[in-house]
This record gives C-alpha cells, structure tokens and sequence, in this order.
C-alpha cells in the first residue's frame, strides 16, 4: 500500500515562513494544511505545524522591532561610569558648533593637569540633542579681534576670558537661577596673518547633575521692574566674569581685571539708580545695592594701580566683605527673583 501524498500547502508553509519577508504567508499556509489535512487524508502535519511556529514567531518579531525601532530614546543611561550615546547623536568636533548647541566632549568637560586652565585641548566632540542629559553647551562664538598675527596664546587666552562674557550674559541674564556649572572656552592656540581660524566657542559644562534642557533663559520670563535690573546689574557681573586666570601672578592682568571691575561696579550703580517704576519694597534694598557697588568701585579702582602683587592683595582685601552677595540677596527677594536658601545649601527660594 503506497503512503498518503504529501500535503502541499505543508511544505510551502514550511519553505515560506523561513524567508523573512514571506513568513506572514507561511503562517497562513499552515493554518490552512492543519484545517485540510485531517479531510483530505494527505501527509504533512509535522510541516505544517513548523511553518505555523515559525512564520508566527517571525511576524511577532518584526512587529516587536517595528514598534521599539520606531520609538524614540533620549535618555542617556550609564554603564560602568560612562555615559551611553541617545541614538541622535553624531560625532563631530568643537569647530562644527555653533551657539545653543549641547554635546559631550570627547576627552571630559576640564582639563585635570594642574596649571592647565579650563580651555579644552581636544575638539572631538558628540553632538547630542538639548532636551536631554548634556554634559556642555555652547553659550556664544567671536572672532578674535585684529588682522594680524597672534602667535603668544596667552594673549589669545586673554581675549577668550574678556570677550565670553557679555556672550554669557546674553544667553543667560539671570545666572544666580543656573545649575552648577563650570565656564570654558575653545580657541586657536595661535592666528596667522594670512588667515585660519579665528573663532573663539565660548560653553559651560557640569560634571554632575547634567542639564537636560538647555540654559538659554527668555526675557520673557520677567516683568519689567525684574528685567531691568538685571540689565543694571550686567555690567558688574560681565566684569565679574571676565576674571583672568593670571589674576594671582600677572600683575598687568589683575590691574586691568581690577580697573574693569571699578568701571562695571560704578555703571551698575548708576544704572540701578535710573530704574523706574520699581515697586515701593525694592526702593530701599536696590538703593543699598547701589551704595555697596560704589564703594566696592572704588576700592577695585585703587587695585587697579597697585604697584605690585602684593600691593593689589592687599588693596583687594577690605575686611572679608568681599562683594554685594548680602545687598543683593535682598533686592532680589524685593523684586520677586529666586534667591538661595539663607542656610547656604545651595536651594532656592521662591520669594
């Protein structure tokens, strides 16, 4: 007696659903030759079962692919202390910046050699997406100035700390409202005078507790009283900034620091007097804010011609009251800015 023919449909189940693309109609198939074969007494069962198993395991795994690959993952995950890529990232370097941009530098945020200052030697870079966790970003980029060559870095240097400033201050007015975060900035190590790059990047970074939005502010988030005084306040804050890293051993750079001090501390003065329409509570503490720039003014101002280093400590130091943190602690909370915790734990107070 001859055995029973071989179902068709069995084999083509089987043969289909290990092709990829055509698994959806191997599992077809074999439900098919499992519902005809008890019928029609042909042969086949053990196929068309694996082709059922197997063309349904396919389509489970390609739908399962279609909806994770169609997801999108912009949280960075560690492992084994380095942070992971977001799947929108793309490697580039320092030069590829511009202002706004968020990324991750190659070689770590900060130099780690004693001596060194903050001006990252590695351009390598990953471009990576400001709605998410960044270890940096990109606050404002100039051109050196001048057509001839500079060929000394700490003149470049020197120009990099001046001109970052007023860049940061655009992008960010309010910098008592920002995270902890350390300044940088990106610039040739020297210009010829035929040309080449002459772009300085100015950024900020953390290397903890990574933003994940970006730290650009909207003057639109203040009223008009808040707003303009933080305009006042910018001149003393830009000269604040522009701190140089020679300041503790090049006299010719603390003098100069010193005399840009005096001028944005005397300015904010003045402009912090010309705001109207302030409501009656901050009279009193924006006023005394005023008084405090002024006289910290004049004491920058004879730093600013001392003849020696130890000359310009000792101008500098006026009793451990070293600044307007207490004046401005107060006109702040008068105006209705946040303002950290009296305690000092680094929280801040809604007023």
């Amino acid at each position: 007696m001859s055995p029973a023919p071989l179902s068709g449909l069995a084999v083509a189940s089987l043969v289909l659903s290990l092709l990829f693309c055509l698994a959806p109609l191997g599992l077809i198939l074999g439900i098919v030759a499992l519902m005809r074969i008890p019928g029609n007494g042909k042969r086949g069962k053990g196929p068309a079962v694996a082709g059922t198993a197997v063309g349904g395991a396919v389509v489970a795994l390609a739908t399962l692919l279609l909806v994770v690959g169609g997801a999108r993952f912009d949280a960075w995950t560690e492992e084994g202390g380095n942070l992971l890529r977001p799947r929108d990232t793309k490697a580039g370097t320092l030069l590829d910046l511009q202002a706004g941009d968020c990324f991750a530098p190659a070689g770590g945020p900060f130099s780690t050699q004693e001596g060194e200052d903050l001006r990252m030697t590695d351009p390598s870079v990953e471009i990576v997406p400001c709605d998410g966790p960044h270890p940096a970003q990109v606050y404002g980029t100039f051109e050196l100035k001048g057509d001839h060559a500079i060929s000394d870095p700490a003149t470049i240097a020197a120009q990099a700390y001046e001109g970052c400033a007023p860049l940061f201050h655009d992008f960010a007015p309010d910098t008592w409202t920002l995270p902890v975060v350390e300044f940088s900035f990106y610039y040739p190590e020297s210009v010829s005078a035929t040309g080449g790059d002459r772009t300085v990047r100015c950024w900020l970074g953390a290397e903890t507790g990574l933003p994940e939005a970006s730290l650009r502010q909207d003057p639109g988030a203040w009223d008009a009283g808040q707003l303009a005084y933080l305009k006042a306040m910018r001149p003393s804050a830009e000269a604040w900034f522009s701190v140089p890293e020679q300041v503790d051993t090049d006299l010719a750079a603390a003098t100069a620091w010193a005399e840009r001090m005096a001028e944005g501390g005397a300015e904010s003065a003045k402009l912090l007097r010309a705001i109207d329409g302030l409501p009656a509570r901050a009279l009193g503490p924006v006023t005394a804010l005023a008084n405090r720039l002024d006289a910290l003014s004049g004491i920058h101002r004879s730093a600013s011609r001392a003849p020696s280093l130890a000359e310009f400590g000792e101008r500098w130091d006026y009793n451990g009251d070293e600044d307007e943190s207490g004046e401005e602690w107060e006109a702040r909370l008068a105006l209705g800015l946040p303002v950290e915790d009296e305690e000092g734990d680094g929280k801040e107070q809604q007023p």
